[in-house]
């Protein structure tokens, strides 16, 4: 296999995996972002999607 092919694969699988993230159904344009915008790593996007998941949340209970 080439590496283009195992490039394209691992950014496959990268984007999957921040794009089926519970919080990315909250946050669609955030996941969005971060998956085709940034080189966040999976695990740096669903920190961040968490943490604005739980900001959004309790910004919602304040109102």
């Amino acid at each position: 296999m080439t590496e283009l092919k195992i490039d394209r694969k691992a950014e496959m699988r990268r984007l999957t995996a921040i794009l089926k993230t519970p919080e990315a159904k909250q946050l669609p344009k955030l996941a969005d972002h971060l998956a085709f915008d940034t080189d966040s790593s999976v695990f740096q996007a669903k920190r961040i999607l968490k943490a604005a998941v739980k900001d959004l949340t309790a910004q919602t209970r304040k109102d």
